[in-house]
Parts: C-alpha cells; sequence; structure tokens
C-alpha cells in the first residue's frame, strides 16, 4: 500500500506501480465511487456516441425496408420526423414496388428453410 497526497484542486498522484498495472496514462478518465469505507478509482471506459440527424435516421429507415409494408411503415415514420420520403437520398436503391409483401416474403423464408433442412440432412453433402 502506497499513500497519496491531495494536492490543490483536489488533484491525487497515483502511484507508478498501480498506473503502469492499470494501464493508466496522463489524460485517462477514472470513475470516483463512494463507498462507506471511502473513495473507490476504477478506470473508466469512455466510448464516442453517433448522434444520428432525421435525415440519417429516415436513410436507415428506407435502406432497411424488406417488404412493402415496412416501406411504407418507414414513409409514415419519415413523415413523423417532419421530412418528405421522396427526397430522402438512398444508400440502396430501394423502390416499394420491387420489394415483396409480407405474405410473399414469409412465403420465400418458408421455402428458404426447408431447402437448408433438406440439405442439412443429406449426408456428405456438406461445404
Amino acid at each position: 500500500m502506497e499513500t497519496s497526497r491531495v494536492g490543490k484542486r483536489g488533484t491525487i498522484v497515483v502511484p507508478v506501480k498501480l498506473r503502469q498495472r492499470f494501464g493508466l496514462k496522463e489524460g485517462d478518465l477514472l470513475v470516483t465511487e463512494e463507498r462507506e469505507d471511502g473513495i473507490l478509482l476504477r478506470p473508466a471506459v469512455a466510448v464516442p456516441v453517433e448522434i444520428y440527424t432525421p435525415l440519417r435516421k429516415a436513410e436507415f429507415l428506407l435502406n432497411n425496408a424488406v417488404t412493402r409494408e415496412d416501406y411504407d411503415q418507414a414513409c409514415e415514420d419519415i413523415r413523423a420526423l417532419g421530412l418528405d420520403p421522396k427526397t430522402i437520398p438512398h444508400t440502396e436503391d430501394v423502390r416499394r414496388n420491387d420489394l415483396p409483401t409480407a405474405a410473399e416474403a414469409n412465403k420465400q423464408w418458408t421455402a428458404l428453410r426447408k431447402n437448408l433442412s433438406k440439405r442439412a440432412l443429406k449426408p456428405g453433402k456438406h461445404a
């Protein structure tokens, strides 16, 4: 155990051995927590947070539409953001009428799952 001194403005020097052991460098963040028997210092992790604009959210909504119903709901949500869906640039060329309906998509997924199940049951045919 080593002793540290509280300096002006509350600065505390963390002993070298502890800084090395926990990989602390100048400018790193520490979480300070009040405990019944004292103060706990722990290394903190700062994660940058991206804040999306309404336009970016609208792009996500349109690009993630899988069915016509999804696309219609995305357009409704975009209008709720105060934007016109027709003015939103797409990173993928999503056209409502090219998308399957929810019923068509379910039929396709059911057929795909059935196909995969059949392949899984065949011995010696694994890729």
